[in-house]
Formats: structure tokens, C-alpha cells, sequence
């Protein structure tokens, strides 16, 4: 099918509702109309069909001047959750091993240029907790996660998103020079595992391990631990326990269809 074919097939109006639902997130709960036209793009009457749309099909909620997601939105989730048997494949392995590890195992992948977050467990009194659920994002270039995801990559493809991308400075520790975080991609690459320093979070080192194969849609999953924890979770351990945990994901075929 040519390029212009596909575009015959594609609802213009459908794919605007969906960037609208898009732009909200934890440090936006809540928008105007005008401010969801300036984030989506689109124009102000654009941006209404598509809000009030969502409004009347239960997806959104006004309050106001101001829009809101609704509860509903989490059966878009629910549906792609349950077709890959989260419940049964996933979750159960990451509360066993985040239970063996004491700290948070989190399951993630790349998507539009940030580390999207697919589940996550965590355990009662566990030493680092940042809130974040399935569905969250986090940046890319400073987080365990996101590096190793890049090392998933074809290094040409890493370059070429490293260079695109905004590289913040979250503390001090965090790598600002392009050359130096690809030196560190494919270091993470070589190994088939990463550790970050503080380059998030100060104090915290982030911890990340590959689940998917060659080939595949890049999965990786990770852990965080305060600086200077004693043993039993020295580097080591965790990255152990992150690299058991991958493997009975991949016995499991629980990434498969992503």
C-alpha cells in the first residue's frame, strides 16, 4: 500500500481527539481549551470539537472552563493489559523478584523519544518510591531505563535520537556532553546492563537490565537504590536479581507481542 493510499485510510479527526487525551499528564491534570489548542497544535476550534467529543463519549470531564480526564480512560489501558496477560505474565514475576530484592522492579520500553512505563511492582517499606504507575513517562538520556533502552538501539539509532532530544540537567551529576552519554550507551550496550548515578535523582543510582531480545521492540527492566546501601544490595545483587527477573520474562513470553 503507497504512502498516499495509507493516508486515505486515516481519520485526521480521530488521531486530533487522540492528542488531545495525550497531553495530560501528572504536572498537567487539568486544561483549558486554549491550553490543550497550544499543546496539541491544533486550533482553538479544533481543539473544542475534539475536547467536547471526548467530553460526550465519557473520556473527559469539564469543570468549568477546565477538562479533566475521567476514570474511563484507564479501559484504553485495560484492554492492551489484559490482551497480554499482564496479570497472569508479568506482574506476578515483578512482585516476586521486587520482593526478593526488597525495592521496586519497573517494566518499561521506548516510545516517542521517553521511557514509557508498562508495570510496575513495588514493596511495603521499600527504599526509594517515586510514584510513578504503568502509563508514566520519564525522560530518556539521565535515567537507567531510558539508557538502556537506547542501548537496545542500533547505534547509528541511538546517535540520532541522542542528538535530537533536549538533554536537562536534573543535578549535578547529570551528563550534559552528547559524546559522553553515547560512550555510556554503548558501554551499556556491551554489557547488557547500565547503572546511573545520581544523574535523576541526586543520591540515587538507578539500575537497569534487558528483557527483550535482539530484534525485538526494546523492554528493559530497572530498579533504584540510595547511595551507600549496605549490603545485601550491593550493585551486584541487584543487577542479579534484575537479570533473573528478565529471563523469566523472556521464558514466559511475556514481551513478545510488544
Amino acid at each position: 500500500m503507497s504512502a498516499s493510499e495509507q493516508d486515505r485510510n486515516i481519520s485526521s479527526s480521530f488521531a486530533k481527539g487522540l492528542a488531545v487525551l495525550a497531553v495530560f499528564d501528572a504536572q498537567t491534570p487539568s486544561m483549558s481549551l486554549a491550553e490543550i489548542a497550544r499543546r496539541t497544535g491544533q486550533d482553538r476550534a479544533t481543539a473544542r470539537r475534539g475536547a467536547l467529543t471526548l467530553v460526550q463519549a465519557g473520556y473527559l470531564r469539564q469543570d468549568g472552563r477546565m477538562l479533566l480526564l475521567t476514570p474511563r480512560v484507564l479501559e484504553l489501558a485495560g484492554g492492551f493489559l489484559q490482551a497480554n496477560q499482564f496479570g497472569r505474565r508479568v506482574q506476578p514475576l515483578l512482585d516476586h523478584h521486587a520482593t526478593s530484592l526488597g525495592a521496586e522492579i519497573t517494566l518499561a520500553m521506548l516510545d516517542n523519544e521517553q521511557v514509557l512505563l508498562l508495570a510496575q511492582s513495588t514493596v511495603d517499606h521499600g527504599p526509594v518510591t517515586y510514584g510513578f504507575t504503568a502509563g508514566a513517562r520519564i525522560p530518556l538520556i539521565h535515567t537507567s531505563l531510558g539508557r538502556m533502552l537506547l542501548a537496545c538501539l542500533p547505534p547509528d539509532q541511538a546517535e540520532t535520537l541522542v542528538n535530537s532530544v533536549a538533554i536537562p540537567r536534573y543535578t549535578e551529576q547529570s551528563i550534559q556532553d552528547p559524546a559522553a552519554i553515547l560512550e555510556r550507551i554503548a558501554q551499556a550496550r556491551q554489557d547488557g546492563l547500565v547503572l546511573t548515578d545520581g544523574e535523576f535523582e541526586s543520591g540515587i543510582i538507578g539500575y537497569s537490565v534487558v528483557v527483550s531480545r535482539p530484534g525485538d521492540t526494546p523492554v528493559v527492566v530497572g530498579s533504584t537504590a540510595p547511595r551507600g546501601l549496605s549490603a545485601p544490595n550491593q550493585p551486584e545483587t541487584i543487577l542479579q536479581e534484575l537479570q533473573l527477573c528478565a529471563a523469566e520474562l523472556r521464558q514466559a513470553g511475556a514481551v513478545e507481542a510488544l
